[in-house]
């Protein structure tokens, strides 16, 4: 006999600990692998690119664990362990997804950054010059 009321909240814990497990490794997954992109991509500023790594961190953490939380409700009746499992993968399914946009995102973010600064490097004139040109000064 099950107790509807026990099967879901024991499934919302194992969501919710699976959820935040995977979203703290992706985010320190991407804070180690971003931080030389990020160098790269500010030409050398490891102070600015760590600054930068940071905040897209803390952003992260915003956004997957708030999707994750708004996505705990359900309203289905958990009547057996088969229902429990297939609620469990359907949510945990969409924070993957979730994070998986969240990634490539990042990634097109990083790309958008390190193609800025590389066109926006040191600039030369496209000749050099050859003359001075003195102007008069009235008096």
């Amino acid at each position: 006999m099950y107790n509807n009321e026990t099967t879901i909240v024991v499934s919302y814990v194992v969501y919710l600990l699976i959820s935040v497990t995977l979203t703290v490794w992706v985010a320190r997954t991407l804070h180690k692998r971003g931080a030389i992109f990020l160098v790269d991509a500010f030409q050398g500023n490891a102070e600015l690119a760590a600054s930068v790594n940071h905040l897209l961190v803390v952003g992260f953490y915003l956004i997957n664990i708030g999707f994750v939380t708004l996505a705990l409700k359900s309203t289905a009746v958990i009547g057996n362990s088969r229902a429990a499992i297939e609620m469990l993968s359907d949510k945990l399914g969409f924070v993957l997804l979730t994070l998986g946009c969240m990634h490539f995102f990042n990634l097109f973010v990083f790309s958008r950054i390190r193609a800025h600064g590389r066109n926006n490097g040191p600039r030369r004139p496209p000749v050099a010059p050859d003359a001075v040109l003195r102007v008069a000064v009235p008096r």
